[in-house]
């Protein structure tokens, strides 16, 4: 029987910051073992490691020790370009501050990584972020710029964008 491996597989991860006085551990032996489906909160107080763990688990930062495991594959000890191009294919990010662009309309900002992504063309980047978009309840702001947006709408447009490009 062939078993599907865990989304996510991290083992023993550990993550430092330095500075010239001290070592801080961001991260230390840190195991999570994610299986397709499952519903995961992270929580704990303010410096523990929460947005580390994020960033780590995202690629966008690397970790000292350990190893991680995405779908099956070492992502841990890949390149800075073949990690961007696993985010991008495979990862769908909302960040604390939405990150969204304010010059670009709302359609226009969640059909970006797709168009990053390459071989999507205009029409189909469109009807996917329209999509998108209809499914946070979104469909009537596709013309609609950031600052014109409340700061829940905001937050659902960069959900939307976490989900155009269907991340893994």
């Amino acid at each position: 029987m062939n078993a599907t491996p865990p989304v996510i597989d991290l083992t023993g991860i550990s993550k430092r910051f330095s500075t010239e006085e001290v070592d801080t551990y961001a991260l230390r032996g840190v195991d999570l073992r994610i299986e397709k489906g499952e519903f995961v909160a992270v929580s704990g107080p303010s410096g523990c490691g929460k947005s580390t763990l994020m960033a780590v688990l995202g690629l966008l930062t690397g970790f000292e020790q350990g190893s991680y495991r995405l779908a099956g594959r070492d992502v841990g000890t890949l390149n800075g370009d073949a990690r961007a191009t696993v985010r991008n294919q495979h990862i769908g990010f909302v960040f604390q501050s939405f990150n969204l662009i304010g010059d670009l309309s709302v359609l226009d900002n969640v059909g970006l990584p797709l168009k990053f992504r390459g071989g999507v063309n205009k029409a189909e980047r469109h009807r996917r972020a329209e999509e998108s978009l209809q499914r946070v309840g979104l469909a009537q702001r596709l013309k609609h710029f950031p600052h014109q947006l409340s700061g829940g709408q905001q937050q659902r447009v960069a959900i939307a964008r976490a989900l155009v490009g269907q991340p893994g």
